[in-house]
């Protein structure tokens, strides 16, 4: 009998298994800086409207504010889970907006509450003060904070996310590895900076 020296290439005949965890915490990871450099220019935005100065509005040195990038994973994964996998279909029953923009402001008001307590508590610092605003509470949160949270959510999850995740998974895995990486480094360093050097200076948030 004889041996078989060429078998057939039978990789070719179908894809190589994805990374379905990898794809999603990469995608994660660009979601969060990307919520977290936006935030950080919407929040100087206003300060340049308001008061005509430049302000930088983080209590890290980089262009982002934390609490936007964490609410933007957190609207991603819990309002529109299923949403985040490259291969979706779309098959599913979706939150209607107005479902969105209710947990969205139910969800933003609580991180808010609980990253301002937090830092209240144990390093009694207040990186923002609601005392004043309708409806607030111990100046933690207020309803004009929680319906901006609720119309941001809509924008994130109904329209933004659905074509930033479209864009980032039709960029090379390699390119995508290697920016995550640099940005987490930077990040990082950015943070060991902070708690160094606190940045304490006027109009500081997280």
């Amino acid at each position: 009998m004889k041996k078989q020296k060429h078998l057939p290439d039978f990789t070719r005949l179908c894809k190589p298994e994805q990374n379905t965890i990898q794809n999603i915490l990469s995608l994660m990871i660009f979601f969060f800086f990307t919520g977290s450099v936006c935030g950080y220019v919407w929040e100087v935005l206003i300060f340049l409207v308001k008061e005509g100065t430049f302000r930088n509005r983080g209590f890290l040195y980089g262009p982002w504010l934390p609490v936007y990038g964490i609410g933007a994973v957190l609207f991603s994964v819990i309002l529109s889970p299923r949403e985040l996998l490259p291969d979706s279909s779309g098959k599913y029953k979706k939150n209607h907006p107005v479902t969105v923009f209710f947990l969205s402001a139910l969800l933003g008001s609580g991180l808010e509450l609980v990253i301002g307590w937090f830092l209240d508590l144990f390093w009694n610092l207040r990186y923002w003060d609601y005392s004043g605003y309708f409806l607030d509470f111990r100046g933690y949160i207020c309803l004009v904070s929680a319906l901006g949270f609720g119309i941001a959510g809509v924008l994130w999850v109904c329209i933004f996310s659905k074509i930033l995740q479209k864009w980032w998974y039709h960029i090379s895995l390699d390119f995508r590895k290697k920016w995550n990486m640099f940005l987490v480094f930077i990040f990082v360093t950015d943070c060991a900076a902070a708690l160094i050097f606190p940045n304490t200076g006027h109009s500081i948030t997280f």
